[in-house]
């Protein structure tokens, strides 16, 4: 029986012997010891690698999270009992056995830690990235602290309250809106007008005449628009009633410089530069009418070199004219600036039917220090025109008046005067009957 029992024991040993030289020769000599040694090694390096990653993630999840999540896994390990066979060959067939599953085992351990391990390392690569990126941005955080990024967030928070309060962008060229005809408006000289038929905006030329009561030229002015307050006028203020007026005349004949119905108005005041050549000749001319003749005063004369032309006026049909004659068949330029006063109807005027002084015009002392006046006086066909300069210190004033011409006799005279906080021109008929005044005045 013992010796039965010894050749099955045999038996299996050799089978597990072989199994083991098979085992040896794929996998190689294996050193439990060593091999024991370097997994417990393994085991503490990969538990303090456990532990580092444990305390970022925990620090990640602090941050993210404002709490601390902590979970401290424990370990059991568990102590095999060996085993003792107290037969000797048993003993060894156990033993091989036992080596057997041992690297079974640690093979199977060596895998899932190599798993676990790779695991881990991603996780743990992508929580240093994350914490990578969260020192940065608490990096940038800190400097917020700086004046100047103070400064400019202040400045950009100013701008959006602003464009909030605003209610947004939009279109900011007029051109580009849909309700404008682009194409029109964009031309030198256009104005916006609205038309209907397209239901669009247009460019139409300014022709200086526009609703709301626009003045289109210099009648309109003096039949009733008075301005009351200071007018400030950007460029060339001509003191006439349109542009001046050009004529070129190669002739020694009598030509109209210029005409105007002599029912609307009784008199004029022109200046006239006649130029030939290098010649230049300029003059003042006072032009009254009683309807049927013309009465002219000339003064102020100015030239450079000789006189190239003579004036005079008569009344043609309805039109009274300014004519000259010039001196030679050289070419001459003349250039004229007009005033013309109505004869009767304007807002300004001044009536009176007594030879008592009478306040015609007057102006704040603080206005200006001198004006210049051209008055006319008309009573019946009797026309009256001068000029007249005057100054005052705030207490005093002087006049001197020139340039006189009259159809017939004198109509009035004139003074000046100081009224409280106004400066006053008067005039006194020479007879009761109802005379008309009309001033044109220019401050300075």
């Amino acid at each position: 029986m013992a010796a039965d029992l010894k050749d099955f024991f045999s038996a299996i040993g050799k089978a597990k012997k072989e199994k083991v030289d098979e085992v040896r020769s794929l996998v190689g000599e294996i050193d439990i010891d060593s091999m024991f040694s370097q997994v417990k090694v393994s085991i503490e390096e990969d538990n303090k690698k456990k532990e580092e990653q444990k305390k970022q993630v925990a620090a990640l999840e602090s941050w993210l999270y404002k709490e601390v999540v902590v979970k401290e896994e424990e370990e059991i390990i568990e102590e095999s009992t060996p085993i003792v066979v107290p037969h000797e060959e048993i003993e060894e067939e156990v033993e091989e056995e036992v080596v057997e599953e041992i690297e079974e085992e640690v093979v199977e351990e060596i895998e899932e830690e190599v798993v676990v391990e790779v695991e881990d390392d991603n996780t743990v690569d992508q929580a240093l990235k994350i914490l990578e990126t969260i020192k940065s941005k608490e990096e940038i955080r800190e400097n917020v602290s700086d004046p100047e990024i103070i400064k400019i967030r202040r400045e950009l928070e100013y701008l959006k309250n602003l464009v909030n309060a605003q209610g947004g962008g939009g279109e900011v060229r007029l051109e580009f809106l849909d309700d404008v005809d682009r194409d029109s408006i964009k031309v030198d000289g256009k104005v916006l007008s609205y038309q209907a038929s397209t239901g669009k905006f247009i460019g139409v030329t300014n022709s200086g005449e526009g609703g709301g009561g626009g003045l289109s030229n210099a009648e309109t002015i003096s039949t009733g628009v008075k301005i009351t307050g200071d007018l400030v006028v950007t460029g060339e203020v001509l003191a006439s009633t349109e542009a001046p007026i050009v004529t070129t005349t190669t002739s020694t004949s009598q030509t109209a410089l210029d005409t105007f119905a002599h029912s609307t108005y009784a008199s004029a005041v022109y200046n006239i530069q006649a130029t030939s050549g290098s010649d230049v000749h300029l003059t003042t001319i006072n032009l009254i009418h009683d309807g049927s003749d013309a009465y002219i005063t000339e003064f102020a004369t100015l030239k450079i070199g000789s006189l190239l032309a003579s004036y005079s006026a008569d009344i043609s049909g309805l039109n009274l004219r300014i004519l000259a004659t010039p001196a030679s068949t050289n070419s001459t330029v003349f250039t004229l600036k007009r005033t013309l006063i109505r004869g009767s109807g304007n807002t300004d005027e001044v009536t009176t039917t007594s030879t008592t002084e009478t306040t015609i015009d007057e102006f704040s002392t603080s206005s200006g220090s001198s004006a210049v006046y051209i008055v006319q006086a008309k009573q019946g066909s009797n026309v009256h025109t001068a000029k007249i300069h005057l100054v005052h210190d705030g207490t005093t004033v002087s006049l001197t008046e020139f340039a006189k011409v009259k159809t017939d006799s004198s109509l009035g005279t004139f003074d000046a005067d100081i009224s409280g906080s106004n400066v006053r021109l008067r005039a006194t008929s020479t007879s009761a009957t109802s005379t008309t005044y009309n001033v044109n005045r220019t401050l300075l």
